[in-house]
This record gives structure tokens, sequence and C-alpha cells, in this order.
């Protein structure tokens, strides 16, 4: 097998080294992030640097203007200087220079002073400047009569060197009086400003920054450059339109933008709305503002591919060294064990091979333990059964053998446990629900009982426990009674499920087991008595026991027949409860006699019954017998005699009511054949039936609400209106045949009925039948 293949058989190896490879997977992710979060701040932080140089810029703009705005305000208001504004004399306004000339030179960045004199129409200009005076006077001149609304007061760039050409050489600043230049016909002062002072100002705000190379312009609105730092390259010149479109395009005042051109990237920062709408400009190179973070990108690069490659190796040879157990433990499973198809990788083959080992193992000590116990189980049960034909050798033996928890010597007691309640819904069949109950039983009253005492518990005739009770010392029923009661409790919460507890007197030998068991079992019986969930022991049925009464008294036999026949439901209510109080005096056994005397009595009284009526009365007695030996105590039995009652009364009545509605049958009958007797009346059939002519009125009308004689009469009507509509008969023959002794009285009969006379009835429809 390959190297690459036995490394595809180790997925648990796969999973370490995937593991490994995520740190490095994290690491990568790691460095680019630190990578792209140091570019951004870098550019932040160039930003802010460009931020503040252009602002410091701008504002040493305004404050030159400022100081230059209240040098032309002191000078044009100087009276030392009112020859050069307004006076006529030449002579002495030729005097007053000096003082232009001093000033000019005292201050780095004054180019020259102009006064233009109104009232002389001449100029006087300061003389320690570079340029030609007269040319310098020519061209201020020519420009004031070309421009009229001169802005004062404010920095207006200048060509006042004809020689050279696109090049603001300086500032001028007019100051004078009136709205506009020529509206007063007064003097003029002009202050020209060398542009060099604003572009030294530039290159030291710029060193500062170490940015010496970068590109720093200063235009006005109309995008004309006033003030550059003369470092832009030639292939720079053609980009400044479309910048300064962007910028004016831009919302912003102050901000920085990427922009790329010919295939190289610059950084352009810049500041608008300065003065006179002013915008200051600063390019630079990308690469150069980046050129740190590029050499720690390749420095991050080199040191994450080192750890990386390091990294890598290292993994592998942890990964081997961590995985050299793993493989060594699954060859030796592999070798000695099957290793099952689904596992996932190597630890989930071992632990499913040990699974099955474990289980293996488990149903091994099961099957032991089974095995213990099935002939522990039997060996007890043999202890129960003849327990007066085991040796005490043999009683040790088995005890110290089969590590039976029971006393070798000491007192014992017996505990009988009977289920009380059903267990529908516990399992399947009665058989499995039992076999459950009767292992949560014998579990918890083991645990519950082996607090005090020594305790083992069996199974007997699949109906109930018995748990062999036993201690060194002595025993209290008392205490046991409480422990019982507490197991009562507990199954009842945990399972739904009462049982009754019978428990034998204290004895002080094994071999008394067997007979102290018979008597436990017999004892058992009288849960019919005291009812379920009773714990039963001799002193709570010694009186049931000792009694010696054996047969119901003749007078409360006689009144349940008698309340039976007669359909006294609370007598015979009051006849069963009297039976069942004295019953429950008895013996278990004559209690089952006398029950089975009183079932034989309502059958022999039930017989007398049906022999006297027209609808005997249909009861299961067979069924009823069934019933009664099923029960459990004597309250169902109660409950099943009181089901008998019930159904002979329901019987009883229905039976009234049948042969009251064939009584009624029979009378209607008896009518319809003979009512043209005129004699025909209630005692006439009364006769007929053998019967009271006062019962079988009362009868009659309860069914009909109607009497015997109506009946008579409405079926007499019945048939003489036929005869009129049928027959061709006088009303007197109809009268007759009809069984009317009286015409008048069929006549008042007929009219009160139908509304009519025989003869008004008989036209009527004679005339209806022939339209």
């Amino acid at each position: 097998m390959s190297l690459l293949q036995l490394f595809k058989s180790r997925k648990y190896l796969q999973r370490i080294v995937v593991s490994f490879m995520l740190v490095v997977v994290i690491l990568i992710v790691t460095s680019v992030f630190l990578y792209f979060n140091a570019q951004n701040k870098v550019f932040s932080m160039q930003h802010e640097t460009d931020r503040k140089l252009l602002t410091q810029m701008n504002y040493n703009i305004e404050n030159m203007n400022d100081i230059v705005k209240d040098l032309a305000v002191s000078l044009f208001n100087d009276d030392d200087l009112v020859a050069l504004k307004s006076g006529s004399d030449f002579e002495e306004s030729i005097l007053k220079l000096d003082k232009l000339n001093r000033l000019v030179a005292n201050s780095p960045y004054l180019h020259s002073i102009v006064f233009y004199n109104g009232t002389q129409q001449r100029y006087f200009s300061s003389l320690n400047h570079n340029m030609n005076t007269n040319q310098l006077q020519s061209s201020l001149d020519q420009y004031m009569q070309t421009h009229p609304a001169v802005p004062k007061l404010q920095l207006i760039p200048m060509k006042l060197d004809p020689g050279q050409d696109d090049v603001f050489d300086t500032f001028s600043f007019f100051i004078y009086d009136g709205s506009e230049l020529n509206s007063a016909k007064g003097s003029v002062l002009v202050l020209n400003i060398k542009p060099g002072w604003l572009l030294d100002n530039v290159e030291a705000l710029n060193a500062v920054t170490e940015r010496e190379d970068d590109v720093i312009f200063v235009t006005d609105s109309e995008g004309n450059v006033l003030i550059s730092n003369n470092r832009m390259l030639p292939e720079q010149e053609g980009m400044k339109d479309e910048l300064l479109r962007r910028i004016a395009a831009s919302d912003s005042v102050l901000d920085y933008f990427t922009y790329t051109y010919q295939s190289k990237k610059y950084m352009v920062s810049y500041l608008t709305r300065g003065l006179n709408n002013w915008q200051i400009i600063r390019l630079q190179d990308y690469d150069i503002v980046l050129e740190n973070v590029s050499r720690m990108r390749w420095t991050a690069i080199t040191v994450t591919l080192s750890v990386v490659a390091m990294t890598v190796l290292l993994s592998i040879f942890i990964s081997i060294r961590l995985y050299k157990p793993v493989g060594n433990l699954f060859s030796l499973v592999r070798r000695h064990t099957s290793v099952p198809q689904q596992s996932h990788d190597e630890l989930s083959a071992i632990a499913q091979s040990y699974n099955q080992l474990n289980d293996q193992l488990t149903r091994l000590k099961h099957d032991q333990a089974s095995q213990l116990n099935v002939v522990k189980v039997y060996h007890i049960r043999s202890l129960i059964a003849d327990s007066a034909g085991m040796s005490e050798e043999g009683y040790r033996q088995n005890i110290e053998r089969y590590g039976m928890d029971i006393a070798a010597a000491g007192n014992f007691i017996l505990a009988l446990i009977k289920i009380d309640t059903a267990y529908g819904p516990l399992s399947q069949s009665r058989e499995s629900a039992l076999s459950l109950i009767d292992f949560a039983i014998s579990n918890i009253g083991q645990e519950m009982l082996r607090k005090r005492y020594r305790c083992e518990s069996v199974e007997l005739k699949h109906d109930h426990l018995v748990f062999l009770i036993s201690r060194d010392g002595d025993m209290e029923l008392g205490e046991l009674h409480r422990i019982i009661r507490d197991m009562q409790d507990t199954i009842l919460m945990y399972y739904h499920i009462g049982f009754t507890a019978t428990l034998s007197p204290v004895f002080g030998s094994y071999r008394e087991i067997t007979s102290h068991y018979s008597q436990t079992l017999r004892l058992s019986n009288y849960r019919l008595v005291l009812g379920k969930g009773a714990i039963i022991d001799s002193e709570k049925v010694q009186a049931n026991e000792e009694c010696e009464q054996l047969h119901i008294p003749q007078e409360l036999e006689r009144r349940l027949a008698e309340s039976l026949k007669s359909g006294d439901r609370e007598r015979i209510d009051d006849g069963i409860d009297k039976w069942m109080e004295l019953v429950s005096k008895f013996s278990y056994e004559n209690i089952l006699s006398a029950l089975l005397h009183m079932v034989t009595l309502l059958n022999n009284t039930l017989g007398e019954m049906n022999n006297h009526n027209v609808n005997p009365i249909s009861v299961n007695l067979r069924e009823m017998n069934r019933r009664i030996l099923e029960k459990d105590t004597l309250e169902e039995i109660r409950e099943v005699l009181t089901d008998f009652v019930r159904d002979v009364f329901d019987q009883r009545q229905s039976g009234r009511e049948d042969k009251t509605r064939l009584i009624v049958d029979t009378i209607k009958e008896i009518i319809d054949n003979h009512f043209a007797d005129p004699d025909l009346n209630v005692q006439k059939i009364a006769d007929m039936l053998r019967m009271s002519h006062v019962y079988l009125g009362q009868v009659f009308k309860e069914q009909e609400s109607a009497t015997v004689i109506d009946y008579i009469n409405q079926r007499r009507l019945t048939q003489a209106k036929l005869y009129l509509e049928q027959l061709d008969l006088t009303v007197a023959e109809i009268t007759e045949k009809s069984g009317f002794g009286s015409e008048s009285y069929f006549y008042r009969l007929f009219k009160r009925k139908y509304g009519a006379t025989p003869k008004e009835y008989r036209l009527k429809h004679a005339m209806e039948h022939n339209r």
C-alpha cells in the first residue's frame, strides 16, 4: 500500500491534519486582515496629514491677506503719504517715495507699492523691485482701464511682466475710495505681493510632511493656476482639467480621492472655498504613499510563508505523534476483531468494537446472573413449599451458595401480596402486565424492607408475591405495617396500582415457613371483607375465624323474597345491605356459602314470579354467579346484586308496559269486530276479557287518552260516514247498521264531529263527487 493510500485510509489522521491546517488558514486570513487594516490606517493618517496641511496653507493665505489688508488701509490713510495719494505738488510727491522703498525693503512678501494720484494723474511707485518701473506702471494702468470694477481689499493675480506668458508674477491688492475704481476720480493704492513668498510657505509646509516631491498648486475659481511648486511632470499636465472637474462636482470642502491617469495611480487631496474661492490641490504618488505598507506587505508575506511552511511541517510531525497510539490501537483492534463497515474513522471503529465486546461481556454476565437467580428462586420456592422437609445443613448451604438475604436463625414473618387493580395500558397482555408489576413490587419492597430486615421475595402461582422477612432479633408487626403502607403508597404513585398485603404471625424457625404460608394464603381471602388495599393479619380477622354461624335468618330470607316479588326497590336494597352486613362477620368459607344461598333464593323467587306473569323475566344466573366469584370484595359483590335487582325491575316495568299495550290492542280489536252491537260497552268488553271494568277503563284511558265509550262512538261514526258515502241506505238503516240505539243520538254525535247532519253530509259529498 502506497503512502498516499495509507493516508486516505486513516480518516482520523486526516482529521488531525485538517485541524492543524485550519490554524494555518486562520494565520493567513489574519495576515491579510492586518495588511488591509494597515493600508486603511495609512490612508486615514495620510488624509489627516493632508487635511492639516491644506488647512494650514489656507490659513496662511488668509493671514497674509489680512496683513496686506491692514498695511494697505494704514498706507492709504497715512498722513505722510497724502502727497502721493492726492497731492498736487509733484516734487513733494517724489520726496515721499523713500518711505515706500523702506516699506518694501523691510517686507518679505511685498514686491512693490504703487500710488495713483488722481489729481496729478500720475503713478508713484517704490523703486526697489526687479521690474522696469515704467512697465510696472503701464501694466497697472492698462489693467485699471480695462477693469473698472476691480475688487478692492482682495488679492488679485496679475501678469505685470509681458515676457512671462501665462504666469502670474504678482498678486495685487487694490484700495480706493468709492464703490468703483474710477467712480470718484480719486487716488488708488496698489500693493503688489510676491508669489514666491506664498510658494516658499507652501514648500516649507510640504517639507514638514516629508513629501517634498508632491505636487501642490493653487487655482482660482476658474481653474487658473495661481501658485505652483513647479513639480508637476509634463505627463501630469493633462490631468489637471479633469481633476478640477471632479473636484467641482464634489460637495465636499475638504476631502481626498484616488485617481488613475495613464496607468499610474495618484492620491489627490483638495480644499475648496478658500480665500476668494481659491482651491488648494495636492497630488501624491500612490505608490510612494503606500511605500511603507508595501514594504510591510512583502515582509508579512515572507514571514507568513515561512511560518506557514514551519507550521505545516510541525503539524504533520505532531499529527503523526498524536496519531501513533491511536494507529497502534486501531491495528490491534483490526487484527483481533472485525471492523464495522459503518465506522466514520478509527476512533469510531475502536469505540464500536469496544461496545460490541462490552455488550457480549454484559450478556454473558447477565446470562450468568439470570441462571444464578433462577436457581436461587427455585430454592426459595422449595423452601416455602416444603420447609419442614429441608435439613438445616441444606438450608444454610443454600443461603450461603446463592446469596439469599435470609437469616440462618432468628425470627421470621411472611408477607403475601395480591394485586388489586386492573392493568389495561401497562402491557399488551395481562400476563406480561402482571410480570411487570410483580417485578416492580418485588424490587421496591425489597429495597424498603432491607433497610431494617433481611428479605427475599418470590412470585408464586402467578397471582401473588411472597416476601420472606427475617431478622436475628425481635420483630414488630406495627413497624412492618408502616413499611408495607409506604410500599403501597410508592407503588400507587408510580404505577397507579394497589395491592393487599397479608402478614403471618412472627415465628422462630424456618421449618414453620410452609405451614405459615398456607395459613397466610387462607387469611388473604379476607380481602373480601376488609377491602382492597388492606393489610391483613390474624388479629384483624380473629372474630371472623371464630364465628360459627352458618345460616341466614329465615325472616331475612322471607323479607328479601317478598321485596323482590312486590317490586319494592327500597326494601330489597335494605335487605341486601343487611344480608351483606351479616355475612361480613362469617368465616371466609361460610361467606361464600351464604352468598351462593342468596343467589339461589333470588333464583327461586324469580322462578315463582315467572310462573304467574304473562311476560317472564329473563336473567342469566350463571353469569351472575361467575361475576360474584370474580369479585374481590363484598362491596363489589353488592354492586353485582344491585345490577341484578335493577335488571329484574327494568324487565318487570317493560313487561307491564307490554301487558298494558296488549290489553288496549285487544279492546280495539273487540270494538272493531262488534261495533254494530248496540249493547257493546265497557262492562261487556270486561266480561269478555274477565277483567275489572274499572281497571280496563283506566288502562285504556292511560294509553289512548280517551275512554272506551269515546273510542266505540268514534269507530261507529267512521263506519256511518262510509255508509253515507258508498251505500244507498236510509239514515235509520245506517243508524241501526252502525250500532247506534237512537237516531237522535246518532244525529247529535255526527253533527258534533263533522259539522253537518247525515243528510247534509251525503248531499254535499254527492255534489262534490259529480263535479
